[in-house]
């Protein structure tokens, strides 16, 4: 177990930590005590970086150097800085605030605020767009198009419209087509895809209830619309070449290719916010608390986006563990409100609209 810090030691390990964010190099007694702490001595606040790299939150990489923090060093740094009131707003400027609005598609929302934590961060943005399965449906309208086939064109609340061609039965007609929308519609309006396959699979084992041969053609349907293979999680990444800008990713050749795979496939990015999803507010991974060794060098700040309490995806930030936590945590967290609120104004919009 660490042993807790004086107050002495925690203001020296915070203003280290920034400094060093702030420089990129590793950061010394005197220029510490030139900076920060007039009335310490050169010596007196050594002592305090010895006493504090033995206790884990610092690191010297060479001996004639001074100290940079360890993960340990940025943990405690960024658990005092979110008790922050004013945290939030701190670096948010109001032209950003107009880039994102209802003008813009669902898709453009999120493809703005990628973008724009990118920007503002000068990092890696990232945005997990929701799953198929964190939908909320709305309503759904089946066309007759063939002699076996139907358009299932399915609406979500945020007025989202995605269209499947679906095998049916021939003798089905498009009057019993009509009929199973509006029992569909009547059942399911409001529930998540998630929570309908469930549903489903509950009545399908329930003895199918006796269904009459209208309810067993929607239960069909609904199987062939709701199912898993219409799943499209899908990661937006803007500013992948930032993170090779920074001074700590210029000397290591390997590294850097390994962290540009990771950018490329986004696999693991995706199952990592996919871990963040699962979270409530603000997720702030630092080095190895990442899931795979290659991130063990980087950080990342996410805050979950949605609607009314569904949390639908994730807004983040990745780059290395030098990086500005006070205001990219601010940019994330407004970002992903921001979102949010946009995301409620269009549901509400849509349904002036129906």
């Amino acid at each position: 177990m660490v042993p807790a810090l004086d107050e002495r030691s925690q203001s020296i390990l915070l203003e280290l930590v920034q400094d060093h964010i702030e420089k990129a190099e590793p950061v010394g007694s005197r220029s510490l005590a030139k900076s920060h702490f007039n009335k310490l001595s050169p010596a007196t606040i050594r002592n305090v970086m010895s006493d504090l790299e033995e206790m884990g939150y610092l690191h010297q990489p060479h001996r004639s150097a001074g100290r940079i923090p360890t993960d340990q060093g940025y943990r405690f740094f960024v658990n005092h800085i979110t008790g922050f009131p004013n945290l939030e707003n701190l670096n948010v400027l109001p032209e950003d605030d107009e880039r994102l609005s209802t003008n813009q598609s669902f898709d453009e929302v999120l493809e703005t605020a990628c973008s724009q934590v990118s920007e503002s961060s000068h990092q890696t943005g990232l945005v997990m767009l929701p799953t198929f399965s964190n939908t909320r449906f709305h309503h759904i309208q089946f066309t007759k198009v063939g002699l076996r086939e139907a358009l299932a064109v399915f609406y979500s609340e945020l007025g989202v419209i995605q269209n499947k061609i679906i095998p049916i039965e021939k003798e089905v007609t498009q009057e019993q087509l009509t009929s199973i929308s509006k029992y569909l519609n009547e059942e399911f309006s409001g529930k998540t895809i998630k929570a309908i396959r469930a549903d489903l699979m509950r009545r399908i084992r329930s003895e199918k209830e006796h269904y009459n041969q209208l309810t067993n053609q929607a239960m069909e349907l609904s199987k062939k619309v709701f199912n898993e293979e219409n799943e499209n999680e899908t990661l937006l990444v803007e500013g992948k070449l930032n993170i090779f800008n920074q001074p700590e990713f210029t000397v290591d050749l390997e590294k850097i290719k390994t962290l540009f795979k990771t950018l490329e496939e986004k696999t693991k990015l995706i199952r990592l916010l996919d871990s963040c999803l699962q979270q409530d507010g603000l997720t702030v991974l630092i080095g190895t608390e990442n899931s795979d060794e290659e991130m063990s060098g980087c950080s990342l700040i996410a805050n979950n986006y949605g609607l009314d309490e569904d949390k639908m995806g994730t807004i983040a930030v990745f780059g290395p563990k030098r990086m500005d936590y006070k205001n990219i945590i601010s940019v994330v967290n407004h970002t992903a409100k921001k979102v949010s609120k946009l995301l409620s104004e269009r549901k509400m919009e849509y349904k002036k609209i129906i």
